[in-house]
């Protein structure tokens, strides 16, 4: 522990209260000196960092052992120990797409310089059941094609546009690892801010499915939820890691690995899910198909649009 120099003042250099003790009673700003040197700042912060860690690895023990109980205990009352569901989640979601930038996705192509995460030979686009196939120079006669059907026939006006904001995109990007590399890329930045936003909707499906129960409310499900997304991008993390250890080990029984850890995170949902809501083992099997089918789908959904929107955006 650093050492401490307490102002002999006992006016709050935060809110200008009085403070009595250590800390101010308004505020909680302890009533130390302003000046630090550098060695107590940097005490200082490894204390926080300390704090901070000791609050994640306990928070994520009570997530995975106890699977619902971190829920219940927040919402009990029972929160110093823990770490806030939003900044749990948010610290967490930075971490997993920091690391998968930066780290995870640099590492794959070091290592295997002949993988192409994204990659396709050709990209052609299907017109009509002739399974003809457009090409740059083609794009005038399509939409004159267009134009002389009945409407009844056309393609939907989502697919024209698709058509020619891709043949628009083969100027700014001649080949096709570019354009891929360029839509993955919009996709994933924007992914972390999408879901984010996504969580309120997952609770919105919670709210419908029990909303019989009206001691549950709307926040009850926000914070379950923000936990169980917090338990996917950890376990999203774990299977980074061993993709890049199957990468640098050529191990095939990895595959095996990462297969039993996504169907272990689909139990310890459920689990999570019959353990907050308290319900018997016959009856949450059909709530939580129910809900998780659901909140899949909405996933989904929201993944399409969020590549469309990508899409146009380049």
């Amino acid at each position: 522990m650093s050492k401490i120099n307490l102002r002999s003042e006992t006016d709050c250099l935060n809110c200008g209260n009085e403070v009595t003790e250590r800390y101010c009673s308004h505020c909680g700003q302890e009533n130390r000196e302003p000046y630090e040197s550098f060695w107590s700042l940097l005490v200082h912060f490894i204390e926080d960092i300390t704090h901070f860690d000791g609050a994640f690895f306990r928070t994520c023990k009570t997530l995975f052992f106890s699977p619902g109980a971190l829920t219940q205990a927040y919402l009990a009352g029972k929160r110093s120990r823990f770490l806030h569901p939003i900044r749990f989640y948010l610290f967490t979601s930075a971490f997993f797409f920091l690391t998968l930038f930066y780290v995870f996705q640099p590492l794959q192509f070091k290592l295997n310089k002949d993988l192409k995460s994204i990659e396709v030979a050709s990209f052609q686009v299907k017109v009509d059941k002739r399974d003809a196939y457009l090409n740059s120079s083609e794009i005038q006669s399509y939409k004159k094609t267009q134009l002389a059907k009945p409407e009844s026939e056309r393609d939907s006006p989502l697919f024209q546009n698709i058509i020619v904001h891709f043949f628009e995109l083969q100027k700014k990007y001649p080949e096709s690892k570019q354009f891929y590399e360029a839509l993955y890329d919009g996709v994933t930045h924007k992914m972390s801010q999408v879901l984010f936003l996504t969580i309120p909707i997952l609770a919105l499906i919670l709210q419908l499915v029990f909303i019989r129960r009206k001691h549950f409310y709307f926040m009850h499900h926000g914070i379950f939820v923000l936990h169980v997304a917090t338990s996917w991008f950890i376990a999203l993390f774990i299977r980074n890691v061993l993709d890049i250890v199957q990468l640098s080990l050529s191990w095939e029984f990895v595959d095996v690995i990462k297969s039993f850890l996504m169907l272990a995170w689909i139990y310890f949902y459920y689990q999570s899910f019959k353990n907050f809501y308290q319900l018997k083992a016959v009856k949450s099997v059909g709530l939580f198909l129910t809900s998780f089918i659901a909140q899949l789908i909405l996933v989904l959904i929201v993944f399409v649009s969020l590549v469309l929107f990508s899409f146009f955006s380049l």
